[in-house]
Parts: C-alpha cells; structure tokens; sequence
C-alpha cells in the first residue's frame, strides 16, 4: 500500500540544503552559457536556466522568508547575532530576484533561437549574477543552515514543512 506523500516529506531543512545545491548547478550552467556567447550557446540550458530563475528561485526565497527565516529568529539566542545576517540575506532576495528575472528573458530568447542584442552586456550581467549568488548561498549554508539545524525543534521543522507545502500548492 502506498501513501501519497506531501510535496514536502523529507526535513525542510534538508530540502532547502537541496535547493541551495541546485542553485550552485544553476550558476555553474549560467557560466557555462557566458563562456559561450555569443556563439557557442546550449539552448536548451538557457531555456532550463530561465525556468530555474523564474519559478524555482522565487519559491526557494519565499520559503526562507516565509517559513525559516522567521522561525530561526524566534529560536535564535542573542550571541547567534542571526538578525543582521537575515535581514542582508533577505534583501538580496528582493535584488537576485529583480535580477534573475532580467536575466531570464535574455536566456528564453537564446533558448528560442533568438541571438543576445548585446553579448558583452548579457555575459556580465550573468557573471555578476552567478558570484554574487554564490557567494549567497555559501553564506546562508555556512551561516544560517548550522544554525536552523542546531535551534529548530520539531514543532518548527513540522510548520516550516507545511509553509512549503503550502507555498507549492500556491505555485501551482
């Protein structure tokens, strides 16, 4: 007999962990593509690129948000000095995701075909995009993650759970 199992069954934690590892594979594909402008473009990874941008990443900051980032300030002690590290991280948020989705129209029109009015112009802004976005993601996997596991309880793990099945369903 099989379960259907919510869009979010394993850890939260863990799934968040997973998302920041595909989001380094993003980067690493959006370097490939820059490397390759502007006549050597795989056009499917531009259109799997975009996809990535435009759906994929909204959802992961909404999660953080929504769900982790205000359960780790309620569980954070005074010496985790975790307020200004989340505030930075979800102002970059805001920013990476008025960014990507510049970016992804570039990419949806490489992935269709199309060619790059400016390569020069597109190459930088995705090299601008993926470092930063790195060094974003290593950030939030050296800083906050330790620190989600370490003062989350189960209570929280289980409503940040639902918040995700909950911002699944809402996507979809």
């Amino acid at each position: 007999m099989s379960e259907k199992l919510s869009p979010v069954a394993r850890n939260p934690l863990d799934m968040i962990a997973n998302a920041h590892a595909v989001q380094v594979e993003m980067c690493d594909a959006m370097e490939r593509i820059a490397d390759g402008l502007p006549d050597e473009v795989d056009r499917r990874l531009c259109a799997q690129v975009a996809s990535c941008l435009l759906f994929d990443l909204p959802l992961h900051h909404h999660d953080e948000e929504e769900g982790l980032f205000p359960l780790l300030r309620a569980r954070a002690k005074p010496e985790d000095g975790v307020d200004k590290i989340l505030e930075r991280l979800a102002s970059e948020h805001s920013s990476d995701n008025d960014f990507a989705s510049e970016i992804a129209e570039a990419l949806e029109t490489l992935g269709q075909g199309g060619r790059p009015a400016n390569p020069e112009m597109l190459g930088y802004m995705l090299r601008g995009f993926f470092e930063r976005y790195r060094r974003h993601v290593h950030w939030e996997n050296q800083l906050v993650m330790p620190l989600a596991r370490l003062r989350l309880t189960r209570e929280d793990l289980a409503e940040l759970q639902s918040r995700m099945n909950e911002n699944r369903r809402q996507a979809s």
